[in-house]
């Protein structure tokens, strides 16, 4: 083989890193980021071993390349991008591939420190690292609910549910019972690479609170009583996991007034309402119609039910009468005070005197009678009652209502339907003492009216058969809107004996006995 001089192997040493620059621009190399080029092997890159025994013929090139020899022959380098070597007779050690300084002499040149880059710090970024692994619960944990789950960095997912204290189940969903009440539900993700697995639990299961059946404004709970019946009704939830509690609510909460009007003020007068139970208990007697809503809620959910008590009067055990000494055209105008009387089926009389001032309060006094002058009149109106004061009138499907009849033990009294008020009017031609009587639904009541005398022109009053007034029937029953403008205030009294002045004066009596 042939020897190789100083100066050749300069210039193979030169070469050869001239090409391995060339080689690595061309592959790209050196546009790669380092944690890619700490994937190099070493050995590429190593240095020449620049020792060398001349009686041995020993020579090193690289680091994980040793050839020995005998006679001065050279052994020759495995790596073929290593520098080569010369035989053991030679003085000359191999230099290291330099960046082309041709000065350097030939005795002990050192390999260059570019050919052998530290170890980079960044050489566990051979691996990307493996994607956090979640899982989650999609759906509250309620009865009657399916939950669903999602994933991140689960591949291939296996979803196991298991409620606590009972078995795990298989299924890419889980349905939410009543049984599982104040129980959580563990969620277990496994994926198909190792550590692939996350889990998460629910709180305790719950249920939403909901009454036997669905209510609206519209049409709500109907409950039908009585007067004097007793109410013991239960508003309970049917469904609802935990402490329910209950309140009551307005059914159309924009009617109200909320400076005045409270809640419970919706109730059927005379009953309660226990929150803990939701139960509305009391003897009722006042005759209306009562719309409330029971509220119940346990803290998670809440339930509204629309509730409508109907109270039917009783039946009808006298008649309540009213009277007054003005025509109802001329009460409440600001000129004319007046004088009105409530007669009870008792035949109690409660005497109210109005001012002309209709925003001055009457005066109310327990007893009194009837007075009109001679040659006066009375209006006159009433209603069957039941014995807590209800008016009992009954109406066709038409609205229509037979009206009551007024009649008088003298003959020569003037009695006659009046269409604009819908009362009877009574004139008395004659001074003394009558007795008018109310009737209707074969009940009655009948009350003293004193007629005092007056100087009245001869001429003026003559004797006429007596008569007995009846509405026409078929006429709507009085509701204070039927009459004129002028006429509302009045009319509203006249109605008072069927109505909430006759009932309340009957109730105040009782509660002062």
């Amino acid at each position: 083989m042939h020897r190789s001089t100083s100066s050749t192997r300069r210039a193979c040493a030169l070469g050869t890193t001239v090409a391995l620059i060339g080689l690595m621009t061309g592959l790209g190399v050196f546009t790669s980021t380092a944690a890619f080029a700490v994937d190099e092997p070493a050995s590429a890159v190593a240095p020449a071993d620049t020792s060398s025994t001349g009686t041995t013929g020993t020579s090193t090139a690289g680091t994980d390349t040793t050839a020995t020899g005998t006679t001065g022959s050279a052994a020759t380098p495995t790596d073929a991008t290593t520098a080569p070597t010369t035989t053991g007779t030679s003085t000359d050690t191999a230099p290291a591939p330099s960046t082309g300084d041709t000065t350097t002499p030939d005795t002990a040149a050192p390999a260059p420190a570019t050919t052998s880059p530290a170890p980079s710090t960044t050489t566990t970024a051979a691996a990307a690292p493996t994607a956090t692994s979640s899982a989650t619960i999609v759906g509250a944990p309620k009865v009657g609910v399916t939950l669903f789950y999602k994933t991140t960095g689960i591949d291939d997912p296996r979803a196991v549910w298991t409620v606590e204290g009972g078995t795990p189940v298989t299924a890419s969903s889980f349905d939410v019972t009543a049984d599982m009440i104040g129980k959580t539900i563990t969620l277990t993700v496994t994926g198909s690479a190792p550590g692939q697995t996350a889990t998460e639990t629910t709180a305790a299961v719950s249920e939403d609170v909901a009454f036997a059946t669905e209510t609206s404004y519209d049409a709500p709970r109907t409950i039908e009583i009585t007067a004097g019946d007793t109410l013991d009704e239960v508003f309970a939830v049917s469904k609802g996991s935990g402490t329910v509690e209950y309140s009551i609510g307005y059914a159309d909460p924009d009617s109200v007034d909320p400076e005045t009007d409270t809640p419970e003020g919706y109730l059927p007068f005379d009953t309660t309402f226990d929150a803990t139970t939701a139960t509305l208990s009391g003897r009722v007697t006042y005759a209306s119609v009562f719309d409330f809503t029971v509220v119940a809620t346990n803290g998670t959910s809440t339930a509204t039910e629309y509730v409508e008590v109907i109270v039917d009067p009783a039946k009808a055990v006298g008649v309540m009468a009213q009277t007054t000494n003005t025509s109802p055209a001329d009460l409440f105008d600001g000129e004319h005070p007046f004088t009105g009387w409530i007669i009870e089926p008792d035949g109690h009389i409660t005497t109210f005197a109005f001012p002309g001032d209709p925003d001055q309060e009457p005066t109310i006094t327990d007893g009194g009678q009837p007075t009109v002058a001679q040659g006066q009149s009375l209006w006159i109106n009433g209603s069957p009652v039941d014995e807590f004061g209800n008016d009992t009138t009954q109406y066709d499907d038409e609205g229509n209502a037979d009206q009551v009849t007024v009649t008088s033990d003298h003959a020569t009294d003037q009695i006659a339907f009046d269409e604009d008020s819908f009362s009877t009017k009574v004139t008395f031609p004659h001074a003394s003492t009558h007795v008018l009587t109310v009737a209707a639904q074969s009940v009655s009541v009948s009350f003293p009216v004193t007629v005092v005398p007056t100087v009245a022109p001869a001429g003026t009053v003559s004797s006429v058969t007596p008569t007995v007034a009846t509405a026409p029937k078929g006429q709507l029953a009085f509701t204070g809107t039927d009459a004129t403008s002028a006429l509302p205030w009045a009319l509203g009294f006249v109605a008072a004996g069927a109505g909430l002045l006759g009932a309340g004066v009957l109730r105040r009596r009782r509660a002062q006995r």
